[in-house]
């Protein structure tokens, strides 16, 4: 009687692994197709922006410690399902062994991916604030920290544990890893709360702003705020479901134990998926992911009049914000065509001196006959 309820535990511990493996797996997939779409967006772009390099490289990072995790996944399976079929095989058992005891290490360094996109999120959310408002950004990157605090205490303890076995027996020990754990999730969950609300606010000023400048209530830029906005939201859920997952017991371990590989895995397709999504609403041109870009090219030409020597006026070169803001074509007021409808602060790095009447209102004629857009 006593084998046949050890045989059943097991056999139900080996459905609960075959079936995360499941779940993972379908995950990993579909992570797989975008890091290759958003690798190849990457060199469409070019690498030339430090940021893009950047982002490229963390992104290709995070996915090679998530193939890592799912293949040793796939054995910790393929091993546990030898030792269920034929226990009394002692070469079967040394192979479980091997695969089994690290495989806490494996846990603890895949958090890795949680810290980095926690990071990347911080990062965009620096990048559209205005320069005043980023002090709030020490609010989620203290809890960034504190992530990045209780992932090396796991790793540092999880690696003791395999050089010295029995090392984490004591009770206090296992206590400090399950704090270390919660907390871990916590504070990434505060990190992303924190950080997608600050992009909330400024989501919700540039809305309001366009709408008194333009009498409009959406533009472009309007939709990839909230679209940041509604997939920082969506991942912030992910770590909800994760906390409230670890108090839901089932026969074997919690429903977080199924849950962990699949968050490891948006975790890091969540830059990508971001990137290919913000990509699809506008051009290369319109959006950076981080970072800015250069609106025109500098004019070699140091005449003070604003004109080059083609006699047509001389494109000022400005570091701006990642996102593109169109002119009100109605007004006839050439100041109003060049106020700042945003929340980013444009630097004319050729001149700190605002254009003459003169020219800003030869500037405002040709933008409207041309029907072009000016990059605020």
């Amino acid at each position: 009687m006593a084998d046949g309820r050890t045989s059943f535990a097991l056999g139900q511990a080996m459905m609960y692994h075959n079936f995360g493996l499941t779940v993972q797996t379908f995950f990993f997939g579909g992570y797989s197709v975008l890091i290759l779409l958003a690798t190849r967006l990457f060199l469409q772009r070019g690498l030339q922006k430090m940021s893009t390099r950047v982002l490229c490289a963390l992104s290709l990072f995070m996915y090679c410690i998530s193939t890592a995790y799912w293949a040793y996944t796939v054995a910790d399976v393929v091993a546990a399902t030898q030792n269920y079929i034929d226990p009394a095989n002692t070469q079967w058992a040394t192979f479980f062994t091997q695969v089994s005891v690290p495989f806490t290490l494996w846990n603890a360094i895949v958090l890795i991916n949680f810290v980095i996109s926690d990071g990347i999120v911080i990062w965009r959310a620096w990048v559209i604030c205005r320069r005043s408002h980023r002090v709030y950004l020490s609010i989620p990157s203290t809890f960034l920290l504190l992530t990045i605090a209780s992932t090396s205490g796991l790793i540092a303890l999880r690696t003791i544990d395999i050089v010295k076995p029995g090392w984490l027996s004591h009770a206090i020990l296992t206590r400090a890893i399950d704090i270390m754990q919660l907390s871990n999730m916590t504070t990434s969950l505060l990190s992303n709360l924190s950080a997608t609300g600050l992009i909330g606010i400024e989501a919700w000023r540039h809305r309001n702003t366009i709408k008194r400048a333009f009498k409009r209530k959406t533009t472009k830029v309007n939709q990839v705020l909230l679209l940041l906005l509604e997939s920082g939201t969506i991942y912030c859920s992910t770590g909800v479901i994760g906390i409230i997952s670890q108090l839901i017991r089932l026969p074997h371990g919690t429903l977080n134990d199924l849950l962990v590989p699949v968050n490891i895995q948006l975790a890091g397709a969540y830059a990508p998926a971001l990137l290919l999504l913000i990509s699809s609403r506008t051009s290369a041109d319109d959006t950076e992911f981080l970072g800015t870009i250069p609106t025109s090219e500098m004019v070699n030409d140091t005449r003070p009049n604003g004109f080059a020597s083609n006699g047509r006026l001389r494109e000022r070169a400005l570091v701006v914000s990642a996102l593109r803001f169109a002119v009100n074509p109605d007004s006839s007021d050439p100041e109003q065509a060049y106020a700042t409808t945003s929340s980013f602060s444009p630097m004319d790095v050729n001149s700190p001196q605002r254009p003459s009447q003169e020219e800003r209102q030869e500037k405002s004629i040709r933008e409207k006959r041309s029907d072009l857009t000016y990059v605020e």
